[in-house]
């Protein structure tokens, strides 16, 4: 279901906190963990969920086709991607996840999720359940 802009006065305060609050806080995980640039990290995550082209995952990720090749070549080079002749026409590449792109995907959500955590080592308890209850409850705004 897509989400139609609605003029409730009382809702648009709530949904500027919410959606500033976790731009803000994916901006700063994403500036602070080091282990892969966030558009490649992005662009392995898109593939996590199987092959495309270039040109689909560019529209994926909303950014020009040469952009897009720019960094398929760079997680190529690093071994994380490759690319094979599409089978229903020669003229593309499918591009694929190996396993050391599965691996570097892995740690890069593992270094983000660990400094999350000392983020958060300071809250009490009670502070820490109402984040997990509004974890939750942006999950559930995101899957209507």
């Amino acid at each position: 279901m897509t989400a139609r802009p609605v003029e409730t006065p009382d809702l648009i305060p709530i949904a500027r906190e919410v959606r500033l609050a976790a731009q803000s806080l994916a901006r700063h995980v994403k500036d602070h963990t080091p282990s892969l640039a966030p558009h490649l990290f992005t662009v392995l995550a898109w593939l996590e969920e199987g092959p495309a082209t270039a040109g689909e995952l560019a529209v994926r990720e909303r950014v020009s086709p040469p952009s897009m090749s720019k960094s398929v070549s760079e997680l190529e080079e690093r071994g994380y991607v490759k690319r094979a002749l599409a089978p229903h026409d020669a003229r593309q590449k499918i591009v694929s996840l190996t396993a050391s792109g599965r691996r570097a995907l892995q740690r890069g959500r593992a270094d983000r999720d660990r400094y999350t955590a000392a983020l958060l080592v300071h809250f009490t308890p009670e502070e820490l359940a109402d984040l997990q209850r509004g974890a939750q409850l942006l999950r559930k705004v995101v899957e209507q």
